[in-house]
C-alpha cells in the first residue's frame, strides 16, 4: 500500500514531462486562434512590425504533426547535441587516467576550510565573462569539469551545476555588455547601444553574489546532511553521491596521500591549456558549438595518445565518454521541440500579443514592474534571448512610449524577465542538458529552486519600478 502510494506522488521523469508538455502545446493550437507579426529584415536581425498582428489561417497540428516536430527539433539542436557528445567524451578521456579528479584533490586539500573561495573564483569568472556573452556555448562543455571538482571539495553532482551552471546565468541573466541580446534590444528601442551601464552593472554583481550565496548554502546543507542532497536516494550510501564516489568509508578524507604522477600531471597541463585557449577563442571569434565540438574531439584524441592509449582504445573510450551524455543530449532535443509545434501551429505571435495587452492599461511605473513578468512568462515560450528580443521590443518599444515608460527602463524589463527565468523553463535546453548530466530531473530541481527565482524577480521588478518612478534614461 505504502509503495503504490509512493509511486502515485512520484514526480514524471523529464521526458515523460517534456511530451507532455508537447502534447500540451499540439493541444493549444486546437484552442489558440492562429496570428501572426509582419517582419522586416534589418541586418541579420528579423524584427516585428509594431501594430501588424493579424489573424490567419489555423493550423492545428496533429499528433502526426506533433511527432515530426519533435524530430525537427532534434534536427534544430543538433549542433549543441553534438557539442554535448563530444565535450562529454572530451572530458571522460581526461578522467580514463584520474588525472582531473587527482588534480581537484590536491587542490581541495590545498585549499581545505577556503572552499568558499575557490567556489568564488570559479562562479565569479564565468559570471563576469558571461555578462558579455562570451561564454554562451561553453558551458554545457564545463558541466563535466564541475562535476568532478564538486566532488572533490566534498559535494554532490548538483553542486557541480549550481557552480558552473549558475555562475554563468548569474551574470547572463543581467548582462551589462552582452552585444547579442541587450546590443539587439536596445538596437531595436533606438537607445545607445551599451548604454545605462552603471545601474545594470550594480544589478548584475547583486545577482552574482546572490546565486553564489545560494550555492553555499546549497554547499553547506549537503555537508551537514547529506539526505538534503539532491542526488540522494533513499537507501544510498553517503560515499554514493557525495565527495568521491565509492570511497569505503564515508567519514574517510580520500583526498589524503593523493600523488599526481608525471603522466597525470602532463595530461592536466595540456587540458587547461586546451580549455583556456577554447574561451579565449569562442571570445574572440565567436566559437559556435561546432567548432567547440571539434576542439575537444582534438582534445580527447591527444589526450588519449599523451595516456598511452592505442587507437583503438581511444575509439573505445572515446564512445563511452558519449554514452553519460545521451540522456543530457536528447532532452535538448524534445525540449527545443516544443517551440516547433508553437511555431508550425502558428500560434506563438498570439501568445506574445495576448501577454502584452495588460501593459497598455497600466501606468508607466507598474507597467514597468509588469513588463518584468510579461517579459518572464514570453522566455517560457521563445527562451533565445535574441530571438526574443527580435519579436517583443518592437512591441514594447511603441507600448512604452505610449504609457509614459522610458525606452532604457523598457529594455531593462526586457532583459530582467528574459535572463532570470532561463533558470525557470523546461525549454531551455542548455539548462535542462546540464540538470540531466548532473542527474537531478526538471521536477525536482523547480522544486528546490523556484523561491529563489522569485526573490531574483521580485528583487528585479522593484528595480525596474524605481528606475522608472526616477526616469531613468541611461544616456
Amino acid at each position: 500500500m505504502h509503495t503504490t502510494l509512493k509511486k502515485k506522488r512520484e514526480f514524471p521523469d523529464v521526458y515523460a514531462l517534456l511530451f507532455w508538455v508537447c502534447i500540451a502545446a499540439m493541444v493549444l493550437t486546437w484552442i489558440i486562434p492562429a496570428g501572426s507579426f509582419d517582419r522586416v529584415k534589418e541586418g541579420s536581425i528579423s524584427k516585428v512590425v509594431a501594430g501588424s498582428f493579424h489573424y490567419v489561417e489555423r493550423a492545428p497540428q496533429t499528433p502526426w504533426d506533433m511527432l515530426q516536430a519533435i524530430y525537427n527539433g532534434f534536427i534544430r539542436s543538433a549542433s549543441v547535441i553534438f557539442m554535448i557528445f563530444f565535450c562529454g567524451a572530451g572530458v571522460a578521456m581526461v578522467e580514463e587516467t584520474k588525472s582531473l579528479s587527482t588534480f581537484f584533490g590536491i587542490v581541495a586539500r590545498k585549499l581545505r576550510g577556503k572552499e568558499m573561495i575557490a567556489i568564488a573564483i570559479i562562479m565569479f569568472g564565468l559570471a563576469l565573462g558571461d555578462a558579455t556573452g562570451a561564454f554562451g556555448n561553453i558551458g554545457v562543455a564545463l558541466m563535466p569539469i564541475g562535476l568532478v571538482m564538486a566532488h572533490a571539495i566534498g559535494g554532490d553532482d548538483f553542486l557541480g551545476f549550481l557552480i558552473v551552471y549558475f555562475g554563468l546565468m548569474s551574470g547572463f541573466g543581467v548582462g551589462f555588455a552582452n552585444p547579442g541580446i541587450l546590443g539587439v534590444a536596445q538596437t531595436i528601442a533606438e537607445v545607445p547601444i551599451f548604454s545605462g551601464t552603471p545601474p545594470r552593472f550594480i544589478a548584475c554583481m547583486l545577482n552574482i553574489l546572490f546565486l553564489y550565496l545560494v550555492t553555499l548554502r546549497y554547499y553547506a546543507r549537503i555537508k551537514k546532511d547529506p539526505t538534503y542532497s539532491l542526488n540522494y536516494e533513499e537507501g544510498e550510501a553517503t560515499s554514493d553521491f557525495l565527495g568521491t564516489k565509492g570511497a569505503e568509508d564515508d567519514k574517510k578524507d580520500v583526498r589524503e596521500g593523493i600523488v599526481m604522477t608525471r603522466r597525470q600531471g602532463i595530461i592536466v597541463s595540456f587540458f587547461v591549456i586546451a580549455i583556456a585557449l577554447c574561451v579565449a577563442f569562442t571570445i574572440k571569434y565567436r566559437w559556435n558549438p561546432a567548432k567547440i565540438s571539434a576542439w575537444f574531439l582534438g582534445i580527447g584524441v591527444i589526450v588519449g595518445l599523451l595516456s598511452g592509449f592505442s587507437m583503438n582504445e581511444i575509439a573505445r573510450k572515446w564512445i563511452n565518454g558519449c554514452k553519460p551524455m545521451v540522456y543530457a543530449s536528447f532532452i535538448t532535443g524534445l525540449a527545443s521541440g516544443i517551440s516547433v509545434i508553437l511555431t508550425n501551429g502558428h500560434i506563438l505571435d498570439t501568445i506574445v500579443y495576448a501577454l502584452s495587452l495588460p501593459l497598455a492599461k497600466t501606468g508607466a511605473v507598474i507597467g514597468a514592474g509588469l513588463m518584468v513578468w510579461v517579459n518572464g512568462l514570453i522566455n517560457v515560450v521563445i527562451p533565445s534571448g535574441s530571438g526574443q528580443a527580435a519579436v517583443v521590443m518592437p512591441i514594447m518599444t511603441p507600448m512604452a512610449d505610449v504609457i509614459g515608460m522610458t525606452r532604457q527602463v523598457a529594455v531593462q524589463a526586457f532583459q530582467f524577465g528574459d535572463g532570470l527565468t532561463n533558470l525557470a523553463t523546461p525549454l531551455n535546453g542548455p539548462m535542462m542538458g546540464c540538470l540531466a548530466i548532473a542527474g537531478v530531473g526538471f521536477p525536482k530541481y523547480i522544486k528546490w529552486a523556484w523561491k529563489y527565482i522569485l526573490i531574483e524577480l521580485a528583487v528585479a521588478t522593484v528595480i525596474t519600478m524605481g528606475l522608472q518612478a526616477v526616469g531613468y534614461m541611461g544616456y
